[in-house]
């Protein structure tokens, strides 16, 4: 089996689909090592094993709602695409979705992926609880008034296999998406603020040429008046792919129609593949007051970048609590690579990596990136208290693998 981009090889021993809480349960318990595994949008090791894998597609795809306390219940394995239907038919929405709707709630929660927005927390922020099973079989319940919560949620996959999650949810809303094409990077960067916080959730597509503008792709609460213009950038007059060239087919709606928030704040359709599928993504974080400087010092590697890219997203993320968050205690932009599927990214990375460092960048864990142990956890504050819940969680490490061990020193 292969990760989403087939870029890495999973060297399982064997893969269980369990088809109950119970059978999963058994599999931890007898078992000396045990990896679980979502929809594999992982572009590292960080879901892989040499031993025993677990997957959640055969698990009952269990939804209990909550009006009072504004809250779902899900099955940890249902996709954020699944589960948005399930809620819109309902009148509920989730605050945010991340670009793509195909990836699995445990596994995006697990990594700290996100949406966009100024305001807008990671997509495990709105973790009101979880339900684990412990490496003996047993299972647990966290909620916001159990110690270490923040610890728990964003676990890299050792805090616990986890098989439902609470998440808060609110009252349903309409999203209208406009692209303004033809901005510069040079008035992206002087006016970041002013952009990113245009909308509800804003996006900043580059490729790093010479020539031609960006894309910003704004996506407004119905009601919100969309301007004609943004600087120099105008509106687009036909649907657009982030990607350039691309058929905009599998893309959300755009041009300012209303539609549910399902529908818009995602980038791509369920029903297709997202993105170019044949890439390598990397992704880094940092403090939303140095991402003008981090843009600029970027411009100086532009020409090598565009020659192996896709293309650039920049967002915004609200800051959070979570321990190995990489928004932790600070309002971040990430910078999002969407790799050429070619050798040359890996050491590349470490150039990107390298010029980002002056801004202690942290990276997202599920994608590309060389940075070591020691410094991440220098960028980390509260990574050697996640070690400490680890081993009292899991003495044995039954539940991590090569990465996760290099990461946390196991």
């Amino acid at each position: 089996m292969k990760n989403w981009s087939g870029t890495v090889t999973f060297a399982d021993s064997q893969t269980f689909a369990p088809a109950t809480t119970a059978e999963l349960a058994q599999i931890v318990a007898t078992n000396p090592k045990v990896r679980a595994r979502g929809s594999a949008h992982c572009f590292n090791a960080m879901a892989d094993t040499d031993a025993i894998s677990v997957t959640f597609e055969n698990l009952p795809q269990d939804l209990v709602i909550n009006k009072e306390k504004q809250i779902v219940t899900v099955s940890a394995g249902i996709k954020y695409g699944e589960l948005a239907v399930a809620l819109e038919k309902r009148g509920w929405a989730l605050h945010n979705m991340a670009s793509l709707p195909h990836i699995s709630v445990a596994g995006a929660i697990a990594t700290a992926t996100h949406g966009s927005g100024v305001g807008n927390g990671n997509l495990a922020t709105a973790v009101r609880g979880l339900e684990i099973v412990l490496p003996d079989g047993s299972i647990k319940k966290i909620t916001l008034e159990s110690p270490e919560f923040a610890g728990y949620l964003v676990g890299l996959g050792v805090a616990g296999i986890v098989i439902k999650v609470d998440l808060a949810i609110e009252p349903t809303f309409n999203i209208e998406q406009t692209v303004y094409r033809g901005m510069s990077r040079e008035t992206y960067a002087a006016n970041l603020d002013e952009i990113m916080s245009l909308a509800y959730s804003v996006s900043y597509f580059t490729t790093w040429a010479a020539a031609g503008g960006g894309e910003v792709w704004a996506k407004f609460r119905s009601g919100s008046v969309a301007p004609e213009t943004l600087f120099e950038a105008y509106p687009a007059t036909s649907n657009r792919h982030p990607l350039p060239g691309l058929d905009p087919e599998p893309c959300t709606e755009q041009l300012a129609v209303s539609g549910p928030w399902h529908l818009r704040l995602p980038h791509f359709k369920m029903e297709f593949t997202p993105s170019a599928g044949d890439e390598i993504q990397s992704e880094f974080f940092v403090d939303r007051k140095d991402a003008p400087a981090a843009i600029a010092a970027l411009e100086k590697i532009a020409p090598q970048i565009s020659e192996i890219l896709w293309v650039t997203e920049i967002r915004a993320i609200a800051a959070d609590e979570l321990w190995m968050s990489p928004h932790y205690q600070r309002d971040c932009i990430g910078i999002h690579f969407t790799w050429k599927k070619v050798d040359a990214v890996y050491e590349f990375v470490k150039v990107v990596e390298a010029v980002l460092a002056p801004f202690n960048y942290r990276p997202h864990m599920g994608k590309v990136y060389s940075a070591s142990p020691e410094y991440i956890r220098s960028v980390m504050p509260k990574m050697s208290e996640f070690v400490r819940l680890v081993k009292e969680i899991d003495p044995m490490n039954k539940f991590g693998n090569a990465m996760t061990d290099n990461l946390l020193g196991r």
